[in-house]
């Protein structure tokens, strides 16, 4: 069974807002919409860290302060 917990946060009113539309007209609930909203965004960040990440290693890139603590 998956454990659920507790998490709340602030919204600007109008995200709020749109939010309550959202959710009424499509019938939906709100924790379902927020749950999944930032599973994708957690993806998202996930999959940019990687390609940074990648990015590196393939073209050898480091940074200049990489570099210069290397030099010490």
């Amino acid at each position: 069974m998956i454990k659920n917990e507790v998490f709340a946060t602030k919204l600007p009113a109008s995200l709020k807002r749109e939010l309550d539309i959202i959710c009424k007209r499509l019938g939906l609930h709100k924790n379902f919409l927020v749950e999944e909203a930032l599973r994708e965004k957690i993806e998202d960040l996930w999959d940019a860290y990687d390609l940074k990440e990648a990015m590196k290693e393939a073209t050898g890139f480091h940074s200049w302060d990489s570099i210069k603590k290397e030099l010490r």
